[in-house]
């Protein structure tokens, strides 16, 4: 049985860019496959399911109930040989 069973409805989604190591990206699109999901579903599923866990964060979280979210800092994209 899955751990993260395929989504009842949709919902509303904003783009968020990541670079992920070669193994995970290619274990995360198996795992989708394998759920008959999306890997950007996958992804949302996981950090639900992680950060649910986490109590020092949630405890953090119930302290800063203001707390906004950063703005994504702009960044230059990395040559293949490591040189921006």
């Amino acid at each position: 049985m899955p751990l993260i069973k395929a989504r009842a409805h949709r919902v509303d989604v904003v783009h968020h860019g990541a670079r992920l190591l070669e193994t995970n990206r290619d274990t995360l699109r198996r795992y989708a496959t394998f759920i008959k999901e999306t890997p950007d579903y996958v992804l949302n599923r996981l950090i639900e399911t992680t950060i649910a866990k986490d109590r020092e964060f949630l405890t953090w979280l119930a302290e800063h109930p203001g707390e906004t979210v950063a703005e994504p800092t702009p960044h230059r994209r990395a040559h293949r040989d490591g040189s921006l």
